[in-house]
């Protein structure tokens, strides 16, 4: 699995291994249901790592102070498994995505559009923060529900994310 870190968020992300830039771009790009982009942002001295799936509505929102006993990685998986029933999900479904998408592979982010998804994704829930709501799997399905700012059109709705994650999507493509 590609995770397109922002360089802001690099530091959190050492211990796993990076892909091959050029390789690991090309193949993120034509795998978007395997290509996740990543962030790090600071709420009022608390830092939060933003998971934002390329190919859905999906989005994790993880306490980076959490990730001191288990790893990011477990950490991630763990919220997906509460999200995923949400969506309408087999848990099995999970299972079988984990297993097609393997390890994680650092890559660079893939474009702007997507970085600037995660920025704005970060505001909401520094809002949510505020709002004194600071349960990371309550922040993350609601940040998986907020359109995009401006006129931009949601690329991926909260609706569709059944029949993104169809387990007869999980498969690589060359």
């Amino acid at each position: 699995m590609y995770l397109n870190v922002t360089q802001k968020s690099r530091d959190l992300f050492r211990d796993y291994p990076v892909g091959r830039s050029g390789a690991a771009a090309q193949e993120a790009r034509a795998n978007p249901i395997f290509s996740w982009h990543a962030t790090a942002i600071t709420v009022q001295r608390q830092r939060f790592v933003l998971v934002s799936h390329d190919a859905s509505a999906l989005c994790v929102v993880l306490n980076a102070a959490d990730c001191a006993q288990p790893r990011l990685a477990d950490l991630f998986w763990q919220q997906l498994a509460e999200q995923w029933p949400q969506y309408g999900l087999a848990p099995a479904d999970l299972t079988t995505y984990q297993q097609a998408a393997g390890d994680w592979q650092i890559n660079q982010p893939l474009d702007h559009q997507r970085v600037r998804r995660l920025n704005e994704q970060g505001l909401y829930v520094d809002f949510l923060w505020q709002q004194a709501i600071t349960s990371p799997l309550e922040m993350a399905l609601l940040v998986a529900q907020t359109p995009p700012l401006g006129r931009q059109q949601p690329v991926h709705q909260v609706a569709t994310v059944a029949r993104d994650l169809a387990p007869a999507r999980f498969r690589w493509h060359p």
